[in-house]
């Protein structure tokens, strides 16, 4: 035992000595590396893989100075991704503060693949497809600013995702900014793949037509907002009535199906049996891993429990995932499926749900 001690306390004496020398460990070099789809992609393409590298730095920069090229339509419309908005850090400031806040799970690409992240269920969020699940917008539309931002304020519930108030507003924007890019960058580099494939086109008239196409999806974004004008309708037991009765109805919400009579997620549909007579989850989401029913009986609503938020969901559905949305669904007659206080019935009533756990 005598041995060991001795032994720890030189080993920390030369730290401590080295560290009084100014010597600090160097860092490994952060490198904003191609998607590994992306290398298996052009596995059988010799030199391919570097010229995708080079136009991803041409028109994105690299952690250390990440920055969006200047493109002509960009110029003639006056839009300078670069600048920030208001008194926000800078790409360059921002991707620093991504490194020390951010990076350990999502990566550094943004691929959900950082160095804590086989310890986490659910994984953290891959943004290079652009894909965010909790947003106040439709039809699979990409995230606004503001969607992002809301999402760093308050976290995700049930999730090892946090909330970030304890960073001044304007380091939590100028993350969004950083974020942006990493999503839009990753779009770009899975359209240049694909425009490889599809005509073996590998340029810059390539990447600028992907970069305008990835830059209109998130513009569109501000024309997609789930918005409710007027009171909602309040809470009731005819409107919780009314509620289970399109939650178990196969012909409206049909909720019933994957989320289970009570609400826990065991729906007939929401497993299958797979070769061994196991049974296993039927659905997985989009970045490949098996997804669960939301069980609401839990309490655990990820997107926000305010009666907005599930509104939204059930609109809308939930993107990247299996979750349809009712908001503009019409049956064979062409009328719409649930509308109206029939939406608001069913929000009470998956509200009412998560009551019975309390």
């Amino acid at each position: 035992m005598s041995v060991t001690v001795h032994k720890l306390t030189f080993s920390s004496a030369w730290l401590l000595a080295l560290a009084g020398c100014g010597f600090q460990p160097a860092p490994g070099e952060l490198k904003l590396a191609l998607d590994p789809r992306s290398r298996t992609a052009l596995a059988d393409a010799p030199g391919k893989e570097q010229e995708l590298e080079a136009l991803l730095v041409k028109y994105f920069g690299t952690r250390e100075e990440p920055r969006y090229a200047s493109i002509d339509s960009w110029k003639a419309a006056g839009v300078d991704p670069n600048q920030p908005e208001g008194s926000y850090p800078s790409l360059a400031a921002s991707s620093e503060l991504y490194r020390t806040q951010c990076l350990h799970c999502h990566g550094v690409e943004g691929g959900g693949d950082g160095p804590t992240s086989n310890t986490i269920d659910p994984k953290p969020r891959d943004f290079r497809r652009g894909i965010f699940k909790f947003t106040a917008v439709k039809d699979k539309s990409r995230p606004r600013r503001e969607d992002l931002a809301v999402l760093l304020e308050r976290g995700v519930y049930g999730t090892s995702m946090p909330s970030f108030l304890r960073l001044p507003q304007p380091e939590r924007e100028g993350l969004v900014d950083y974020v942006r890019l990493l999503a839009i960058r990753g779009e770009v580099e899975g359209l240049l793949v694909q425009s490889w494939q599809d005509d073996e086109k590998l340029d810059d008239e390539a990447a600028v037509e992907a970069l305008e196409l990835v830059w209109e999806r998130w513009q569109k974004a501000r024309e997609k907002v789930i918005a409710f004008d007027g009171p909602i309708p309040p809470d009731s037991a005819a409107m919780r009535t009314r509620g289970r009765e399109l939650y178990l109805d196969a012909k409206k919400g049909n909720c019933v199906a994957c989320h289970g009579t009570e609400g826990h997620g065991d729906g007939a549909l929401a497993y299958k049996t797979d070769a061994r007579g196991r049974r296993t989850p039927a659905y997985q989401d989009d970045w490949g891993y098996d997804i669960m029913p939301r069980d609401f009986a839990s309490g655990v609503f990820r997107g926000g429990s305010r009666p907005i938020d599930i509104y939204r969901c059930i609109y809308a559905g939930i993107n990247g995932t299996p979750m349809p949305g009712l908001g503009e669904m019409k049956g064979p007659d062409g009328e719409l499926l649930v509308s109206g206080d029939d939406l608001w019935a069913l929000v009470h009533y998956v509200r009412a749900l998560s009551e019975r756990a309390e």
